[in-house]
């Protein structure tokens, strides 16, 4: 089995209103040695970007939203089987006048 990792992956997005607001598809997958320990570490993973990024700024942008996707699902890899949970938020950002 491989090591604990979680991998954030832009899935997509779209411009919501013309240069003032961003959305991001955040897709998350979380990877750890047991079926238990990537569910746990994918929903604190989910609880971190959904309660304490909306508010913090980062060249140039504020985030001023997050919403919940697609909560973490089984997804165990399909090449090594290795356990995986998987997930995906909204980033909505804003320019940070």
């Amino acid at each position: 089995m491989g090591e604990t990792t979680v991998y954030l992956i832009q899935a997509g997005g779209y411009r919501a209103k013309r240069d003032r607001m961003e959305r991001f598809d955040i897709l998350y997958d979380v990877y750890a040695p047991t079926p238990h320990e990537a569910g746990a570490l994918a929903y604190t993973v989910r609880e971190y970007l959904l309660e304490q990024l909306p508010g913090t700024r980062a060249k140039g942008a504020l985030v001023l939203n997050v919403r919940d996707n697609n909560a973490p699902a089984w997804h165990p890899d399909k090449e090594s089987l290795e356990p995986a949970y998987t997930g995906e938020v909204a980033l909505y950002l804003v320019p940070d006048d």
